[in-house]
């Protein structure tokens, strides 16, 4: 008797542990990240001087909790752009990038809102003919790009968003180009990769 009475209390006492623990296990796993790296696979629709073209870019980042995003983001043109002044000048092509910066709107929701801005500076390559002509002025140039996106949370480690932004340019001083033929809006279409695994816990989780 005085054995099971000993076994009994073992059980008891175990079995209370037990439950002590189990609500700690679950706080730590529950617990949300606030900080997550990201890969950002994105494509414009643009119009540049008055020709339409994609472009594609690509960025990196971290998102602090849930919410700004903080990263850099880089473009450049595939494909040989006309200038539509005078084609028989050659083509053009550019690169630009900088720093970006993002903030998210209810971020737990499948689909939320962000607010993306980038900032930096870029370059003009002109190829191809250009009559003999000394291309004239600086290559380089600053631009500024606010934006707005619908994004879905689409998987714990993906994101896919739709929206636009408008490129405007600064110190644009390179042959006959000028900042009105290159700025302009933009379509994008962006797909992010990373831990996003705090979009898949409730509301009342978080603080």
């Amino acid at each position: 008797m005085k054995r099971l009475l000993i076994f009994g209390i073992i059980i008891l006492g175990t079995l209370n542990l037990s439950g002590q623990l189990n609500p700690m296990d679950k706080l730590f796993k529950d617990k949300p990240r606030d900080i997550a790296l990201y890969l950002n696979m994105i494509g414009q629709y643009t119009q540049i001087d008055l020709k339409r073209t994609v472009i594609p870019g690509i960025g990196a980042g971290v998102i602090i909790n849930k919410k700004i995003s903080v990263g850099i983001r880089y473009y450049r043109s595939t494909t040989n752009i006309p200038l539509s002044v005078d084609p028989a000048m050659g083509r053009l092509q550019m690169k630009w990038g900088g720093l970006h910066l993002e903030y998210t709107l209810w971020p737990k929701e499948k689909v939320h809102l962000t607010f993306p801005l980038s900032v930096g500076i870029g370059e003009f390559k002109i190829n191809g003919n250009t009559n003999g002509v000394a291309l004239t002025g600086n290559p380089n140039f600053i631009f500024a790009e606010p934006g707005f996106m619908i994004e879905a949370n689409i998987w714990d480690y993906a994101k896919v968003g739709i929206g636009a932004s408008y490129r405007s340019l600064a110190n644009v001083t390179y042959g006959s180009l000028k900042a009105s033929d290159i700025s302009g809006f933009n379509a994008l279409l962006s797909l992010k990769f990373g831990n996003f695994r705090y979009s898949r816990y409730k509301k009342t989780t978080f603080n």
